[in-house]
């Protein structure tokens, strides 16, 4: 039976275009392969490399009969869980040890939700094009840029369909969004409404607060922006993407 251990997340080599930030669960994967005799052990190494995913992951997963992606995926950790180390007979390539850097690691992962409300974040502070009234309400948003011409519904229906949450990939108007998602405020995105104006409230911890608007009420231009001066919140219906 294979040793129990937390999935933490899927690791990535430098080569793909995904990103795998250096941390603890990374220096529990390469203890736990070299345990299993398949990459030379050096503590305190947090970084996926290029050599690493090439010479120990890779290596593994053609030991294993896996196909050699040099990612680690759930399909690996569980072939790696169930390995035995090459020179310690009877016990697991995922010792004591790495064990308990991958429950450290799961316990400070940030929530899915969180992280893409953080990304979503980053990508409206990248809108830098003039409000225009019915600008991008046509057949579909997926040929729009951030640099383009929006109103307050079309950007916010852009934003959200990037991110993967609006639903569809028409640009709605403002009065569509006061049924959309879930009622009430979120925890990390809250999409306020009215019949005229629609805009996007950012409640993201460690990012402080932020709003993407086409109105200024005190900062910056006219457009689509990421701002962080507040505006009154009452003649809105608030809503949110479920988990969010």
């Amino acid at each position: 039976m294979a040793v129990t251990v937390p999935f933490v997340r899927t690791l990535f080599p430098p080569s793909s275009p995904e990103k795998s930030e250096a941390d603890i669960d990374v220096l529990a994967v390469k203890r736990a392969v070299s345990r299993a005799g398949f990459w030379p052990w050096q503590e305190f190494d947090q970084a996926y490399s290029e050599m690493f995913a090439r010479n120990g992951v890779g290596k593994f997963q053609k030991a294993v009969g896996l196909k050699v992606d040099r990612v680690y995926g759930k399909a690996t950790h569980d072939k790696l869980r169930a390995a035995k180390a090459k020179d310690h007979p009877g016990e697991w390539a995922f010792d004591a040890t790495a064990i308990e850097l991958m429950k450290r690691a799961k316990a400070q992962q940030k929530p899915k939700e969180q992280t893409v409300a953080e990304e979503l974040a980053r990508f409206c502070a990248t809108f830098d094009g003039p409000y225009v009234w019915g600008g991008e309400h046509d057949r579909t948003l997926t040929d729009d840029s951030v640099h383009g011409g929006f109103d307050c519904s079309s950007s916010t229906s852009f934003a959200l369909f990037h991110a993967g949450l609006l639903g569809d990939s028409q640009a709605h108007v403002s009065g569509w969004f006061k049924t959309w998602g879930e009622p009430g405020r979120g925890r990390y995105i809250t999409v306020h409404a009215a019949s005229d104006h629609v805009w996007v409230e950012f409640t993201v911890p460690g990012m402080g607060w932020a709003r993407f608007d086409t109105s200024p009420h005190g900062c910056g231009d006219h457009g689509p922006r990421l701002r962080t001066c507040s505006r009154d919140t009452s003649r809105f219906v608030h809503r949110h993407p479920r988990g969010f």
